[in-house]
């Protein structure tokens, strides 16, 4: 009995300390470099490509070999000056491949589509799927390439000169990591196509079916699709990053494991660019079995993955609704009431509050790690659901939406300052927001949404309130009760158990008394066993 207590109070004391204690938690507070694998790298912000995030970068104006990343440049030149629908009838050239590249598995002879084609470009990476594309919009590969440098100039690529279509080594085809940045930027989110080839490097699978035979496609970015199993290789490490939209991976002697990587969150899009992978690593084996080799394979993918943990953390901001209030977040909004009685002191005008807590916290995505989260251009859009009287004081006439971003950070109810009598005058209904003071009524601009509900917010928005929870508590805080109850329930037990076990001692000790006056009577003479 004693153990069961001693075990149930230690048990009482680690669970208190678990969840009453602050725990530690990985932050992205800070991103060491040291870290990543790759020996030139850049992070960025699509928005602004040519700058890293933070200073995330590592060589990246160093000439180096772009490999099958150079897809692509090829990719979306072919977006811009084809048509999808085409047919392609591939040459003796696009299939002219020894061992050792990666293809797409297309026939000589035969037709495909052109988008066919480049879903067999980017996904598994073919060398002949980039070769018929070349030939087929510009006649030869040497042309194409041609086509390819002048869009590359055209985007501000300075630092790069391109001289195959697929990547494959040449001394004189070479780029940067921030050129093939700004490229990825370029073809993700300014081209007139970029809605095309994000379609394209976002699908995990596809199947091609245009051709004399159904071909089926898998995406070599492992942050998009997990690596199929193979006797050589049962369990390949997963990679899969929830918010990948992208790119393309590279892979050859020279450029060693290439990856450009996307990522986007709430609107926000990172590119991770990372060149190099087991180039001059010593401890990198080409006699290593698969297994072996994929834990280097998987480094760029990993790397890719912490980067954008860290960026997209880094850009998270809290701001209280009092702070946002402060700063002329409107709280306050009036609407003319239409059949208000002739005699109302208003003139049947009712102002009514947004029902919010000014210790309700909004976290917020805020790119610009410099911008104050209170300068925050945050639209109020209310909704009137209640129009007309007889009105009470504090009923709910509506509702009102804070977005930011196209991004609906809380909604809350409006509630009716004072009372409206009915009457028969009829006019038109206008909403307006006054300022924090009360004073200075101001048009809402944007069209009013919303519903009547209490302060809420989209679960699939990564802008969040807390604060709005049961018991009154933060997001973060609604663990407490239930803390709290678990350690009740724990004490109590403790409690139970001690008792018992005091009851049990009790009796005995009172049994041990009882056989020690037993034994006296006997050595005196006195004890009569008999029954």
């Amino acid at each position: 009995m004693k153990k069961i207590v001693s075990l149930m109070i230690a048990v009482l004391f680690a669970v208190s300390a678990f969840f009453c204690f602050p725990a530690v938690r990985a932050s992205a507070d800070t991103f060491d470099p040291s870290t990543v694998y790759e020996p030139y790298y850049i992070l960025v912000n699509a928005d602004t490509p040519t700058v890293s995030y933070r200073g995330i970068e590592k060589d990246a104006d160093l000439q180096v070999f772009p490999a099958s990343t150079t897809k692509i440049l090829t990719c979306i030149v072919a977006l811009e000056n084809g048509n999808l629908d085409d047919m392609v009838t591939v040459s003796h050239n696009a299939v002219n491949f020894g061992r050792g590249n990666s293809l797409m598995g297309i026939e000589e002879g035969c037709q495909y589509s052109l988008r066919d084609l480049l879903y067999g470009m980017m996904l598994p990476s073919g060398n002949d799927a980039a070769i018929a594309i070349a030939e087929h919009i510009a006649g030869s590969t040497e042309a194409y390439a041609e086509m390819m440098n002048e869009k590359a100039r055209a985007i501000g690529m300075t630092h790069s000169h391109f001289v195959t279509v697929h990547g494959k080594q040449n001394d004189s085809h070479y780029t940067t990591v921030r050129d093939m940045a700004l490229l990825t930027a370029y073809a993700l989110n300014t081209s007139e196509k970029s809605e095309e080839f994000r379609t394209i490097v976002k699908t995990g699978k596809y199947t091609a079916e245009s051709g004399p035979k159904a071909i089926e496609l898998v995406n070599s970015n492992r942050m998009l699709v997990d690596a199929p199993a193979t006797e050589t290789l049962p369990n390949p490490i997963s990679c899969l990053y929830a918010d990948a939209i992208g790119v393309k991976t590279g892979d050859t002697t020279k450029a060693g494991k290439c990856l450009i990587a996307a990522a986007e969150r709430n609107g926000v899009t990172l590119i991770a660019v990372l060149y190099g992978g087991t180039i001059g690593d010593e401890s990198y084996n080409d006699g290593w079995n698969d297994a072996q080799k994929d834990k280097y394979n998987v480094k760029r993918f990993q790397d890719a993955a912490a980067m954008f943990d860290y960026a997209f953390g880094d850009m998270i901001h809290s701001v209280t609704v009092g702070e946002l209030v402060e700063n002329g977040l409107p709280v306050n909004f009036e609407i003319t009431i239409s059949n208000a009685a002739q005699d109302d002191s208003h003139g049947g005008v009712l102002r009514a509050y947004a029902d919010l807590s000014n210790d309700t916290t909004i976290s917020v995505m805020q790119p610009d790690p410099n911008a104050k989260v209170t300068d925050l251009k945050i639209e109020a859009q209310p909704i009137f659901t209640n129009q007309y009287a007889p009105i009470g004081e504090g009923t709910v006439i509506g509702s009102v939406s804070y977005v930011y971003n196209n991004e609906t950070l809380l909604s809350a109810n409006l509630i009716a300052e004072r009372s409206v009598k009915e009457g028969t005058a009829q006019t038109d209904i206008t909403a307006v927001a006054t300022d924090p003071s009360g004073d200075s009524p101001s048009m809402i601009s944007g069209n009013l949404i919303g519903d009547a509900n209490a302060v809420s917010l989209n679960p699939d928005e990564l802008n969040t309130v807390s604060g709005s929870g049961g018991c009154g508590l933060p997001d973060d805080m609604r663990w407490i009760p239930i803390v709290l109850a678990v350690v009740c329930v724990l004490l109590i037990v403790c409690v139970v158990l001690f008792l018992l076990y005091l009851r049990a001692e009790a009796k005995r000790r009172r049994a041990a008394a009882r056989r020690r006056a037993r034994q006296r009577a006997r050595e005196s003479g006195q004890y009569d066993d008999r029954r």
